[in-house]
């Protein structure tokens, strides 16, 4: 086998045993060790990166969050409880969360497989692997933000009775698609939901999805799930008209593309998620679903509005034009959080508990008496 010195290397020695499911591929785009997109992008979260998140826009997400955690604390009456970020990536959430909280019996987790990005130099922190390597003493709170869309997924299609999956070949050395009429799994995904793709919709499906959070919510023996990521309910996720290309997409420098064989190993893959999966791999294991809406009304609630950011203009007070200029700027990030033209629209919140109490959380009040 020829040795390999670029992604392009290492999808070509593949291809030739075969074609690859686009399972496989974005697999090996994004978390090929040596020149996957995540091993070989330092980072790329944030404006200078390929997408931005929302602990990234804004220091207001992670004060929101500290916000719910501290309730949880609270009403936990002085039990162990651990606060986990699952794909934590740099660590910058738990830490800003770890800094928020002030308590003798709340112990802080970040579990990434692609730990080489940490640097563990956060006392308050322990970073570690994998889920099951936390402690499973006491109570928990699992946060996960945008974990859940960068799984590999299949790229399926309707084509008249038969579901076909697509794969990715190639000729006269470019990567091109290769259909095939999808494997058992996938059809007993749809029939099992009672789902009926139309003629020639395409959709994009992970059984990781279910799999992993059934995992996570086996883990928690008494506590609470609360996921961050894009996504919809099965229904509006496979919408014949609304949807009926699929959610796939690249990102690359702040801009999306439906050209996911491009550039492989120097763009981020992702597709909407399925939250009913969620949902339902929670319940059989004993989770009960707290809230589930879009991001803003859940920051609103838990009280984002008393981060400094979100002070009556009014009563702001600026030394200079430059320090008023990145004041603004800092004040519209935080805002877009919760506004209906920015993230916290488009960004979607799944909260579950496991031996808790159902209700009285903050994120369960109603804006508006």
């Amino acid at each position: 086998m020829p040795a390999e010195r670029s992604m392009q290397d290492v999808l070509r020695n593949l291809l030739q045993y075969g074609e690859l499911s686009f399972r496989d591929f974005m697999e090996v785009a994004l978390y090929h060790p040596q020149f996957g997109y995540y091993a070989t992008r330092e980072n790329p979260v944030g404006r200078s990166g390929d997408y931005v998140t929302a602990p990234v826009l804004s220091p207001a997400f992670s004060f929101a969050i500290g916000r719910l955690v501290r309730e949880f604390v609270r009403r936990a009456e002085g039990a162990m409880c651990s606060i986990v970020d699952i794909g934590c990536g740099d660590g910058g959430l738990i830490r800003a969360i770890a800094a928020e909280i002030d308590a003798p019996h709340a112990r802080f987790f970040g579990v990434d497989r692609a730990l080489g990005r940490v640097h563990d130099e956060h006392a308050r922190v322990t970073f570690l692997n994998t889920l099951d390597q936390v402690p499973r003493d006491g109570m928990h709170v699992i946060l996960s933000n945008e974990l859940f869309d960068a799984f590999p997924f299949a790229r399926l299609m309707q084509r008249g009775e038969h579901l076909h999956e697509l794969w990715v070949g190639e000729r006269g050395g470019t990567l091109d698609w290769v259909e095939r009429e999808a494997p058992g799994p996938y059809e007993h995904y749809f029939a099992e939901r009672g789902i009926e793709l139309a003629e020639g919709q395409f959709a994009d499906v992970s059984l990781e999805w279910e799999a992993y959070y059934a995992d996570v919510a086996h883990f928690v023996r008494q506590g609470m799930i609360v996921t961050f990521d894009y996504g919809f309910p099965q229904q509006k996720l496979f919408h014949p008209r609304a949807r009926r290309f699929g959610t796939a997409a690249a990102y690359a420098g702040q801009r999306v593309s439906r050209d996911l064989l491009a550039n492989a190993g120097e763009q981020d893959l992702t597709a909407h998620i399925n939250f009913t999966d969620l949902e339902r791999a929670g319940e059989r294991e004993g989770a009960t679903t707290l809230f589930f809406d879009r991001l803003a009304p859940f920051l609103l609630g838990v009280g984002i509005a008393e981060h400094p950011l979100f002070t009556p203009v009014h009563e702001l007070s600026v030394s200079n034009a430059e320090q008023g200029m990145a004041l603004m700027e800092a004040r519209e990030d935080a805002r877009r959080l919760v506004l209906p033209d920015g993230i916290g629209e488009e960004l979607r919140v799944l909260v579950q508990g496991k031996g808790i109490a159902m209700e009285g959380w903050s994120f369960q009040s109603p804006l508006i008496p």
